[in-house]
């Protein structure tokens, strides 16, 4: 599994958000969930794969932008953008977290019943 996911635990030191062995902290927060999480994925991650990741992981279609205030048209709607975003993540010692917008203009997935 490529992507960890952990509910986010606040810590001072500015050194935990550089990259180590390939992978580094990215931040998420989900508006209508309220939830602040941290995953940790690897520094090559693409947009389409942290997507597809978090979709997989929360059973929520989610288009993500810079900002809980971004309105769809801000949405990150290609991988270039999302470098970009990713690369300036962490500023004045804080990482600073991507926003999770829930995709109303995607079904959500079937839901598929596990047996134990």
């Amino acid at each position: 599994d490529l992507l960890e996911i952990q509910p986010f635990s606040r810590s001072p030191k500015e050194s935990r958000w550089t990259p180590k062995n390939g992978m580094m902290v990215i931040k998420v927060y989900i508006p209508s969930t309220d939830d602040l999480w941290a995953a940790y994925v690897p520094t090559t991650v693409t947009l389409f794969t942290f997507t597809c990741k978090w979709s997989s992981k929360l059973s929520l279609r989610l288009r993500f932008s810079g900002s809980a205030m971004d309105t769809p048209e801000y949405y990150f709607d290609n991988d270039e953008v999302f470098q970009c975003w990713v690369k300036h993540r962490v500023r004045h010692g804080r990482n600073l977290p991507i926003v999770g917008h829930l995709d109303y203009a995607v079904p959500p997935p079937p839901l598929v019943l596990k047996e134990a």
